[in-house]
Formats: C-alpha cells, structure tokens, sequence
C-alpha cells in the first residue's frame, strides 16, 4: 500500500523528550515500512525515519524557540497543502494532527484514517461534527465512550503500541517511585508526592512542565521539591526514561481526568513495573488491578492498597504488555484496518457503477 503519515508538527517524529503522539507514528511508521508499504511521513525536517519523509516545519515547533506559537497554524497549513498536492502518490492517508486536517481530508481523492488521539473538546467539537462522516479511530474504549460516540464515524478502537523489545533486568533492585508526564493538574504530580511521602518511599518526578501549568508548578509543585525525598529530573529522553521504569517500585499515576489511553501506563508494564493509578479514562483498559497495577477511586484507597505491589509478578507485567500493546500489535490491527477501508471502498464502486 501507499501510505501518508500526517504526523503533528509540535514535536519531532520519534520525539526526542515528550511526545506521545509523535512517538506511536513513529513506530507505526518504521513497523509499515519494515512490512514493505511505500509510507510517506510529513513531518518536522528534523525528524528520523525510514520512510520518505515531506519535511513541513523546521524542527519540532515546540522546541523552535525562533517560531512564536500564533505561527504554528501556519506550518499546519503547509504540511496540510503538500498532502493535497501530492494526494495521488496514496492509497491511504493516516491523519494524526487532529481536527485542523479534516476539511482537506474530507476532499481528498484518495481515503482517510484520522486517530483521535486527544480527546475531543468543547472548543473543537462542532469542527469534529462537521466532518462526523469521516473514519475516526478511538485510541481506547473509554475514548470511544466519552467522546461523541453516536455521532462520530469510529471505524476501530486500537490500542496505541510500544516498542516492547530489548532486555529488562526485572531483578535490579528497586527503591523509589516513578510519576513520568506533564507536570499538570490532569496527571496529578501533586498526589503522586503526596502518595509517595504517605507510603514513605521517595519518589522520582520527570516530565515537561507547559506554559499553561507553569503557575501549578511554581506554587504547589517546586515547594515540594525542597524534601529530600523527592527529585525533579525535567525531561527525559526514551533511553533515560527507560531507565527510571527499571528502576522504580511502581510508577504512580493519580489522574485526575479521563486519560484516553496512558502510554506510561503500557511503557512501565514493559519494564516490568506495575502501576498505581486511579480509574478513571482507559486506566481499567490497559492495566489489570492487581496483578499488574492497583486501580482505586482515590489517593486514599491507593495509599492503603500499597502493600499489593509486592505481590504483583514483574514478569507478568512485562509478558502483559508485549502481548497486548507491542507495536507489531498496533500495526497489525492498523494494517487490517487500511485493507478493510480499501475493500469497501472498492465495493461502493462497484455497486454504484451496478446503479448506473
């Protein structure tokens, strides 16, 4: 097949510190081209891949200190018209950058695939139901559920994949605890210290702090950092934040949203590492209670049920997610998926050349 990636442009394509979205289309597309599909990324200049790459921004726009955020819609734009010039080179195009691609999808002449991989908001939502008939594909059950479920065309739910190769020394000792993402309301920094000072292991905190969350970070997280049991890495890049997975007790994830899917859920079961986190979005999804996590309603039930993750089996984590969110895995159903969209099409000619 031939393949379009339409990749967002606010980080580099694999990611080289943050980036959840960024880093599935990354293996997605190193897993497509490895099957032997013509695949086409477009993408930051900066980005690395085996694929033939459209360069649509100068480097991941978050990091391009020189380029303001009102010019990012811009770069947007040209990705988005570089497609539309270069449309009939594909069979299919896998829209990632989200609601601004869809009215130049809903014209292509060739098919689309857009996976939602952030949830859809009320600033953003009557552009989605503008285009409702498009493909969309849910990143989880709980996205699907809780995001326009009647009214949006979700074709698929697939699980987001990890690169669950190389070894795992599940017998390093452990002795701290692991939070690893924004450093936001949302992801719960805050309760993750407070957790692990009431289970009295330190903790490791890493991840980017935006500009939106920077006032959070400045008055009720960086007071806490002043414990001597808990450390503030910044970002970290996959080898580093491997790592930290190796090297923690539990990774702690007291979401205080309807997390879509949770790649730090699936990366620390791949290290072997169960996680604490309350139920909330694709959490009961992706992690077993108690064999390969603790899932709790609140910061009090997952500080009393602690004592669980001793009895949790490291290998059990990491065997949970090699089957269930390799990237061979993601790929696979992605794949099928493609060849379905293209059989239906092909059928809907047929049947209205039958009309006529």
């Amino acid at each position: 097949m031939r393949i379009a990636q339409l990749a967002p442009l606010s980080e580099t394509v694999p990611p080289k510190l943050y980036g959840g979205s960024e880093l599935v289309v990354s293996l997605l597309t190193e897993e497509l081209v490895k099957r032997g599909h013509d695949v086409t990324l477009f993408a930051s200049s900066d980005s690395v891949t085996s694929s033939r790459l459209i360069s649509c921004a100068p480097t991941g726009l978050r990091r391009a200190k020189d380029i303001p955020a009102t010019r990012w819609p811009a770069y947007e734009l040209k990705s988005l018209l570089a497609l539309e010039s270069m449309q009939d080179q594909f069979d299919i195009v896998h829209n990632h950058m989200g609601y601004s691609a869809l009215p130049y999808l809903r014209n292509l002449k060739c098919l689309s695939l857009t996976t939602n991989h952030n949830p859809v908001k009320d600033y953003c939502a009557d552009i989605y139901l503008k285009f409702r008939e498009l493909p969309f594909v849910a990143i989880s059950n709980a996205y699907r559920r809780l995001n326009y479920p009647a009214e949006l065309n979700y074709v698929a739910t697939v699980h987001n994949g990890i690169d669950v190769g190389g070894a795992v020394d599940l017998r390093s000792p452990r002795h701290n605890l692991l939070f690893l993402g924004r450093i936001c309301p949302d992801k719960g920094t805050v309760e993750a210290i407070e957790i692990a000072r009431r289970v009295g292991v330190p903790i490791i905190l890493a991840g980017k702090v935006d500009d939106n969350d920077r006032e959070y970070f400045e008055t009720l997280v960086r007071p806490l950092l002043a414990r001597p049991d808990v450390e503030y890495v910044g970002e970290v890049s996959a080898v580093e934040k491997a790592k930290l997975y190796s090297s923690a007790i539990a990774t702690v994830c007291p979401i205080n949203f309807d997390e879509p899917f949770g790649l730090v859920f699936a990366e620390s079961l791949a290290a072997g590492t169960p996680v604490m986190a309350l139920r909330r979005g694709a959490a009961p999804e992706v992690l077993d209670d108690g064999k390969t996590g603790i899932l709790s309603d609140t910061v009090d039930q997952l500080v009393s049920r602690f004592s669980e993750i001793e009895t949790m089996n490291r290998s059990t984590c990491r065997e949970t997610a090699k089957l269930l969110f390799s990237k061979e895995r993601m790929a696979d159903e992605y794949e099928a998926l493609y060849y379905q969209l293209l059989v239906n099409q092909q059928e809907k000619i047929l049947y209205e050349g039958c009309l006529t």
